[in-house]
């Protein structure tokens, strides 16, 4: 055999074999069906309960632990406010006179105190949720599984206001309490977390209180006053 002859013969089988150990690399690498997973349904419940307001129905579906952190970083922003003002406005937003009362509150009372105060402040009527619950798609693009309890789901959801088309790309956590699934709501908080004896950070100034949950709906805005007429 020539050796040019021999050079590609080695050329080949290099090649074949190359592919042989790819191809099952590559069929590894197509991504699992988000919707095959348990945690799905509860996707779509939540997201479809908080996209038309239904606050009551969406905190059976949240863990407990994430909506007493959601209060407990509530409660620290209050009492961080600048002014007398901005504390009394934080502590009537969930519908209370004083810090101690929102600090008494139960868990899944303050989470629906909280959207039922976003609900108020952005007016959205019946006839809109109705079309809202109407004209919703909630597709399920990918999800990754962190571990055994913790699953991040990254979704497209659709909805018409009667004016516009919404279209938002929403990242849905859960955690698995039991043998049920449930929407963690601070999951992807920044956490910090002290190394080597060192000291946790003190708080800094209290930015503004930032809503868990994007409103479906933005509030209606004036239009603008037309031009005036050209005399001619």
């Amino acid at each position: 055999m020539k050796p040019s002859r021999f050079r590609h013969l080695l050329l080949t089988l290099a090649c074949g074999a190359a592919f042989t150990v790819a191809a099952p690399r590559a069929s590894a690498q197509q991504a699992a069906d988000p919707e095959a997973h348990p945690a799905s349904k509860v996707v779509h419940e939540y997201l479809g309960m908080i996209l038309s307001r239904q606050w009551n129905g969406s905190a059976n579906i949240v863990d407990e632990a994430s909506m007493e952190g959601l209060k407990a970083d509530y409660v620290a922003r209050i009492k961080q406010a600048r002014t007398m003002d901005d504390e009394e406005a934080m502590v009537r937003r969930v519908g209370k006179s004083t810090l101690d009362e929102v600090e008494a509150m139960k868990p899944r009372d303050f989470y629906t105190a909280y959207h039922d105060g976003l609900q108020e402040r952005y007016k959205v009527d019946e006839p809109t949720l109705e079309l809202i619950r109407k004209s919703l798609s909630i597709k399920l693009l990918s999800l990754a599984q962190e571990s055994d309890r913790l699953v991040h789901v990254l979704v497209r959801t659709k909805h018409s206001n009667g004016k516009v088309m919404i279209e938002n790309l929403e990242l849905v956590s859960l955690v698995k309490n039991g043998d049920k699934w449930q929407v963690a709501l601070n999951e992807q908080a920044p956490k910090l977390t002290p190394v080597n004896g060192a000291a946790a950070p003190k708080a800094g100034p209290a930015a503004p209180a930032a809503d868990p949950v994007k409103p479906a709906v933005k509030p209606a805005t004036k239009p603008a006053p037309a031009a005036p007429a050209k005399n001619k």
